[in-house]
């Protein structure tokens, strides 16, 4: 892998991890706001992605279509077809649920079930950017 694009991938994985310590800081939090939780959440898989799309020679697209970002990187980890049907579950919050008339109150099993898929998904992710 050519230097510029490790640190790529270095740039998109350090993004991933603010995301995901902005997670953890917010559930430990009385005053937990679940809408930014799962937001966070959204971002940190999708920055992953794009991590394990760029290390391997495929330009990321400007999407937050977590499905779609599977699709395309599931020839590198096939494993992560797993997730597809639950990736719906984290794209609606990348954009859906942060406008006006688009976004509802999230409940608390629907927060923990994404905070779940984001860290069942971030783990397999971090493993194949690990090799």
């Amino acid at each position: 892998m050519k230097d510029e694009t490790r640190e790529v991938v270095r740039q998109w994985r350090a993004k991933a991890q603010s995301d995901w310590t902005t997670v953890e800081i917010l559930l430990g939090s009385e005053q937990c706001p679940r809408d930014t939780v799962c937001f966070h959440c959204q971002q940190f898989v999708e920055e992953l992605l794009k991590a394990l799309l760029t290390g391997h020679g495929v330009e990321a697209p400007k999407t937050h279509d977590i499905r779609r970002l599977l699709q395309l990187a599931e020839p590198s980890a096939p494993e992560i077809s797993r997730f597809a049907d639950a990736s719906d579950a984290l794209t609606i919050h990348g954009v859906e649920t942060r406008y006006p008339g688009d976004w509802y109150e999230i409940e608390r099993t629907e927060m923990e079930e994404v905070v779940h898929i984001a860290k069942q998904l971030g783990e397999l992710l971090h493993l194949r950017l690990d090799e």
